[in-house]
């Protein structure tokens, strides 16, 4: 079949774009041709709290994107759908993580002819920041597709409370293989200069008010206190001021505990962090579902996370990883109980789970009809 993926590609970074780019990887193993068309202009700068947009890797994927749609022009729409439809396109897959796309890929979706079948995979019912027009907006997108995909039941429940519609289906967050696979962790704690001795628990990625890092900073005071060798690593771009985690880390007097690395990781630097760690610590407030989640798998490391619908879903607590109540107190014991929990039953049970939510499988059931 010709299949066509609209939405954020390399050069663009970022979690969707790498998402994109490993299931059209995958829908092409499985045979099929792909076409994808990415943006020229994303987000206008004004509006992106990030640093750059685009990534700084020099080699390029597989497949390579159409850099073409521009999410402000309805002229731009108008030429994207002429194109998709010249192709003859069997599906036509668009990524919807925030509302601010709903215009631009409805109106595409909406311009394809029927013959079509017009899949939406929906990240993000909701974007994390509250914005007032979110749900008409999402239902404006729903009503230009044929069958809409998510990754939790969390976001599936979100859209069936809005919108009362039979054509979705719920599957997983994929887990990724672009970032290579588990190394040693002397190795890896080797190669970024970290004690061998300390013991490291991880929080990886953007920095945003929802994801709780504020309850795990004050969760290291306990920590430390039964633990003195165990080390917060917070690794990522921050999309927020982190004056408010800085001062909590110097009135608990936590610096020599914490290293701090505000910046985006490139991706062949991502495994070394994670094979360096014992734990990975997610201690969000908030969440759709997480591709944190699908690393810490991907690389064989227990996951601590709060009690958050679209996390916890994820994890059988004790079993193949650990669930805290959003609070610090609570957060600090969980972190102590799984430093010290069998690792090897841990390991296994990922490696289950690991394998069960695979490309391969995923690429599949989207496309099913």
């Amino acid at each position: 079949m010709n299949i066509v993926v609209i939405g954020p590609y390399f050069p663009y970074r970022g979690g969707i774009s790498d998402t994109n780019q490993e299931l059209c990887e995958n829908l092409q193993k499985l045979g099929h041709s792909i076409t994808v068309f990415t943006f020229n202009l994303q987000y206008p700068s004004i509006f992106f709290p990030g640093k750059t947009q685009l990534s700084n890797k020099s080699v390029s994927p597989k497949i390579k994107a159409k850099r073409m749609i521009n999410s402000l022009n309805p002229f731009n729409w108008i030429s994207i759908a002429k194109k998709i439809n010249n192709i003859g396109t069997d599906i036509l897959i668009s990524c919807y993580w925030t509302p601010y796309m709903a215009p631009c890929f409805s109106f595409i979706n909406r311009l394809i002819n029927n013959k079509t079948q017009k899949i939406g995979l929906i990240h993000n019912a909701f974007p994390h920041e509250y914005n007032f027009l979110q749900k008409n907006l999402l239902k404006f997108y729903l009503n230009s597709i044929n069958k809409h995909v998510t990754l939790s039941k969390n976001v599936t429940n979100q859209i069936n409370k809005i919108y009362n519609v039979k054509n979705g289906i719920t599957l997983f967050h994929p887990v990724p293989k672009k970032f290579g696979e588990p190394i040693n962790k002397n190795i890896a704690k080797e190669k970024l200069n970290l004690c061998k001795e300390s013991i490291y628990i991880l929080f990886f990625g953007l920095i945003r008010e929802y994801k709780g890092l504020d309850i795990l900073i004050k969760s290291m005071s306990k920590i430390i206190k039964e633990k003195k060798e165990v080390k917060l690593l917070i690794i990522g771009e921050s999309y927020q001021s982190i004056k408010k985690y800085k001062k909590i880390i110097d009135r608990k007097n936590l610096n020599h505990n914490i290293l701090f690395k505000d910046k985006f990781i490139n991706e062949n630097e991502i495994k070394y962090w994670f094979c360096s760690s014992d734990l990975v610590i997610q201690p969000y407030k908030k969440a759709s579902q997480s591709g944190i989640n699908s690393l810490a798998f991907q690389f064989e490391i227990p996951t601590v996370t709060t009690n958050i619908k679209g996390l916890s879903e994820y994890i059988i607590d004790n079993q193949d990883g650990f669930i805290s109540e959003p609070n610090h107190k609570d957060l600090s014991k969980k972190i102590l109980f799984a430093i010290d929990h069998d690792k090897k039953s841990l390991i296994n049970k990922i490696k289950i789970k690991k394998d069960k939510y695979n490309w391969g499988k995923f690429a599949l059931k989207l496309i099913n009809k």
